[in-house]
């Protein structure tokens, strides 16, 4: 079988968010039994050196709305099926999606070209894709262009990586685009409040639409968890299913992570409180005994950011330490930048750092996600495997992967799943009970470790979320 992988970022080539590592772990997988191609748009800000990215010789042309678009094919020379489309309007930007100025106004022709250019690069090259796997708004024009204008065999799966992006854009796109008015714009389909909606399309002409976690497939289907399209995937719940995802042991792995103080596993964890000495020593804080706090990630209300700084007038007072490393929207990342400040126990930085972010998995006592809804989150199957224990909201795929301490019997804890501290409500007694529950198993350091052991053990990884899709794709 023959698997065309379209996404607009892959791990380490282009990141922004868990999409990238996703994108770059699944296929790894797959491709242990399968034949899979992953497209990727070349990005400026992709080092072609670094990663041996040269061009093939192919090019083409595609005319839209009386405008020639040239696309140049480029591909990783180590590993053959990594297949990069380079067009100017795609790709020469200083971000993938945005600028200090906001998002870029032509996303939806940058990335409709790239839905053109996908399909075209598989018919060019002569491919012989049986299935064709989308990925998020950015590729979900490629259902609609592979079952109107195109009229393919291939079947079409696309994954809902995040419901909230959905690439909603005025209704001029339709001419952009050439896509045909009476067959498209329709309310069942393309159409969405007399705008364009790329998400919406791909859920309608897709064969069939995964989440990233069970929970996340029921969620998505109320009008909570929504955000106004539960009536679409209602009507489209035939062919929705949720498979958690997984990630790369290859990539996170205490043991051989170069990117950590020291390297430790099962029969050398001691070194975990090493890697700890030393992050908290990089950062200026000198007392390592105290409980170690971290939150890693985009600063969005969707991540609860607004819980996590009401949470540092709390913090101020417990002795323990707290590390938050991530960046997003800008009034969150002015807040940040100056919040340190005001809390001698808090350490800020403002940025993607992805070996701070490793040390941080590493040295950290507990991890922090109060997320308002999380469609998996990675971060906390990445911190269990460090032996960090995770605090999450009880929500999608963090309900999926992490149980309550107090919710297990010890007697059969190689029978569970991950185990961290879970709450229920989305306030800040709620969040600090959570906390408060932390400080209390930090005090008991047997348990303390025998948690975190186990959470070393747990395999997340795709094995079997990989068996899941190809069986998915042989139906």
């Amino acid at each position: 079988m023959k698997i065309l992988f379209c996404s607009s970022e892959i791990y380490p080539y282009a990141k922004t968010g868990g999409l990238a590592d996703v994108a770059q772990s699944l296929p790894e997988a797959l491709r242990k039994k399968e034949k899979v191609y992953t497209l990727l748009p070349l990005y400026q800000t992709i080092d072609r050196k670094k990663f041996q990215i040269e061009y093939t010789d192919f090019s083409f042309e595609y005319v839209l709305d009386g405008i020639t678009h040239q696309f140049d094919i480029f591909i990783n020379k180590t590993n053959k099926y990594d297949l990069f489309i380079y067009n100017p309007i795609l790709c020469d930007r200083t971000g993938l999606y945005f600028d200090d100025f906001g998002d870029f106004g032509d996303n939806d022709l940058r990335f409709g070209l790239f839905s053109y250019a996908c399909i075209e690069t598989m018919l060019q090259l002569n491919l012989e894709i049986d299935v064709i796997h989308l990925n998020d708004w950015q590729t979900s024009l490629i259902a609609l262009l592979a079952k109107t204008k195109y009229n393919l065999s291939q079947k079409i799966v696309l994954t809902i990586h995040n419901l909230a992006y959905q690439g909603v854009f005025h209704k001029d796109t339709m001419k952009k685009l050439n896509i045909d008015w009476k067959e498209c714009f329709r309310p069942e389909s393309l159409e969405y409040h007399d705008q364009v909606n790329f998400l919406k399309a791909g859920i309608y002409y897709s064969d069939n639409v995964t989440t990233v976690s069970p929970t996340y497939a029921d969620e998505i289907q109320t009008a909570l968890f929504g955000h106004d399209l539960d009536d679409v995937l209602i009507a489209n719940n035939y062919k929705l299913q949720g498979i958690l995802n997984g990630i790369s042991y290859d990539v996170f792995d205490p043991k051989k992570d170069e990117m950590i103080y020291n390297n430790y596993g099962l029969k050398t964890y001691e070194n975990k409180n090493i890697n700890k000495q030393k992050l908290l020593k990089e950062i200026g804080f000198v007392e390592c005994d105290k409980p170690l706090f971290v939150f890693i990630g985009r600063f969005t209300h969707q991540k609860g950011i607004d819980l996590l700084i009401e949470s540092f007038n709390f913090f101020k007072d417990f002795d323990a330490n707290v590390i938050v490393l991530g960046s997003g929207e800008d009034h969150y990342n002015t807040v940040f930048n100056n919040i340190s400040v005001s809390y001698p126990n808090v350490y800020i930085k403002v940025g993607y750092d992805e070996s701070f972010a490793r040390k941080m998995y590493a040295g950290a006592d507990f991890l922090i996600m109060p997320s308002l809804f999380e469609p998996c989150g990675l971060n906390q199957m990445i911190c269990m495997k460090y032996g960090t224990v995770p605090i999450v909201a009880k929500t999608g795929g963090l309900r999926d992967t992490v149980i309550d301490f107090t919710d297990i019997e010890y007697s059969n804890l190689k029978n569970h799943m991950g185990v961290g501290i879970t709450y229920e409500e989305n306030n800040i007694f709620w969040f600090m009970h959570a906390i408060a529950k932390a400080l209390s198993l930090y005090g008991n350091h047997k348990k303390f470790v025998q948690i975190s052991k186990h959470n070393m053990k747990v395999d997340y990884s795709w094995k079997q979320s990989s068996k899941e899709y190809i069986e998915l794709y042989k139906s």
